[in-house]
């Protein structure tokens, strides 16, 4: 049934949209053909310090995490080797919000959500129209960049596509109406691009087939993008373990100068990937221990699982980048693009997300949320009320505040008025709260300590080791990266526009 009701769905797309769009790079297939639409790759660094630059994120960790672990295992792969020749950054903060795509945004395009347009993976746009609506009927809709627009979910591949009856529709500057992918909803370009565009091969690899956004507005930043459907997985850590050993293999033929599928000759120079297994037994049984907290993070066996199955893994990298000649020639960045929370389990709470609508006493054409929760109103004008009333509501709905209206650019964000991304009003919730009513023990989104304090080491065998107290932001990452390669940040329209600098101590240039 569900097979016929989508192949109707996509007969419906054909017919509304002939069109043929091009996709971004999903699965492990070899990429298209390069000529015609970029600079032809090659290698020539013309100021870079290395060859290659590799982001690994460990999604959930905290430098806490980190720290009792290295305390715990003083032979582990981390404290006998990476953080010989490891550079450390003690402070570095996660972006907010804290969800999962705006964070990746951040890392890689340098720029804030009021630049990127990104403010979660499913969020409201006032200016695009419903899927299938064929850009009639009233303008907002949802842009849902979960699983729910694979083509099929309960793959592995998610199908090998977007399911276009599911994605929100635009006008184009000619009159058409068109279905938009993840990479057309982002505002600025990212490192990838940037890469390309200079003759460097890019690859990315992450847990949704949305994730091909870091393609950028070209649709062509990726050399190769590889995004396994984590959502067709057994809820289990076994099968996180399979999920995330694609990822490992795949990382391996990339070393080995090889697409992901281990076919082919290519030289790839800038390369992220992202592991779920930690931020998975965070949030569905096995976390945190009794007693624990953010300064004093006590294992529960699935944790101390995931984080011994990393240390073993990296080790296995670092022999792999070894035997590519690559290892010296390598930066190295190790970090997690968000925490998670509540570290502290005593402190969980879930809050119906229908009884924080209901409170806002307002009209509500949508509500996203985890730890946090962003509202688009019907009215924007009513934004100071919807905030009156939720703080009227607040011991019930264990906020600990709100921002409405003026308050949401101010903070840093896109002004409401202005931005059809920005939302009306922002909730932060106490530690420990989250807007659902399902059994996840964990989540993350808002900006609470659990969620923005993560690790960020640099490691590569001729660094001197250090550590540093100055705060430093995961955003600055797109510039630093870009920097480590020679590349020219001007090019990169989050440095250009923000000015979010290179790390320091690295001895890498900010321009």
């Amino acid at each position: 049934m569900y097979t016929h009701l989508l192949s109707l769905a996509l007969a419906t797309t054909v017919v509304a949209f002939p069109t043929v769009k091009p996709q971004g790079p999903i699965g492990g297939s070899n990429p298209a053909p390069l000529s015609g639409l970029w600079t032809s790759p090659s290698h020539v660094y013309s100021n870079g310090q290395y060859k290659q630059v590799v982001y690994i994120s460990f999604d959930g960790m905290h430098r806490s995490d980190l720290v009792k672990y290295v305390e715990m295992f003083p032979n582990s792969t981390w404290a006998s080797i990476i953080l010989k020749n490891g550079v450390v950054f003690n402070n570095a903060k996660a972006s907010t919000p804290s969800d999962s795509f705006p964070a990746t945004t951040a890392l890689f395009t340098g720029a804030s959500p009021r630049l990127t347009g990104i403010y979660w993976d499913d969020t409201w746009a006032r200016d695009l129209y419903p899927a299938s609506s064929n850009c009639t009927g009233p303008i907002g809709a949802e842009a849902d960049w979960s699983v729910a627009s694979d083509l099929d979910a309960t793959s592995i591949t998610g199908g090998g596509g977007f399911n276009l009856s599911a994605v929100p529709m635009r006008l184009t500057s000619w009159g058409a109406c068109e279905p938009i992918f993840p990479h057309d909803y982002l505002r600025t370009n990212t490192i990838f691009e940037v890469a390309r565009g200079n003759g460097l091969n890019t690859a990315y690899l992450d847990k949704h087939p949305t994730y091909e956004f870091l393609n950028g507005p070209s649709g062509l930043g990726l050399t190769q993008g590889y995004f396994p459907e984590i959502g067709s997985e057994a809820a289990n850590m076994a099968a996180q373990w399979e999920w995330e050993d694609l990822h490992w293999s795949a990382l391996a033929n990339i070393t080995a100068g090889h697409y992901v599928n281990g076919t082919g000759s290519v030289d790839f120079s800038l390369i992220g990937v992202n592991f779920q297994a930690l931020t998975w037994a965070q949030s569905n049984g096995g976390g945190y221990a009794n007693g624990s907290t953010l300064a004093n993070p006590v294992f529960g066996s699935n944790i101390l699982a995931a984080l011994e199955r990393y240390d073993a893994k990296l080790k296995i990298f670092l022999d792999q980048l070894q035997a590519a000649g690559k290892l010296d020639s390598t930066l190295l960045i190790l970090s997690s693009k968000q925490g998670q929370s509540p570290v502290d389990e005593s402190t969980l709470k879930h809050i119906s997300s229908d009884a924080l609508l209901n409170a806002t006493g307002v009209e509500v054409s949508f509500f996203t949320g985890d730890d946090a929760g962003l509202l688009w109103l019907a009215h924007g004008s009513d934004a100071a009320t919807a905030k009156a009333n939720l703080l009227a509501n607040a011991e019930s709905l264990n906020i600990e505040s709100v921002l409405a209206g003026d308050e949401i650019w101010e903070y840093g964000f896109g002004n409401p008025r202005k931005d059809p991304r920005a939302p009306d009003v922002a909730v932060i919730a106490k530690d420990g709260t989250l807007f659902s009513t399902n059994n996840q023990t964990g989540n993350h989104g808002a900006w609470l300590p659990d969620d923005l304090e993560v690790p960020l080491v640099f490691y590569n065998p001729t660094l001197t080791a250090a550590n540093h107290s100055l705060q430093v932001q995961t955003r600055q990452l797109a510039a630093t990266m870009l920097s480590a390669l020679g590349l020219p940040l001007a090019q990169l329209d989050g440095w250009r526009e923000e000015g979010s600098p290179v790390i320091p101590f690295l001895g890498l240039a900010n321009n």
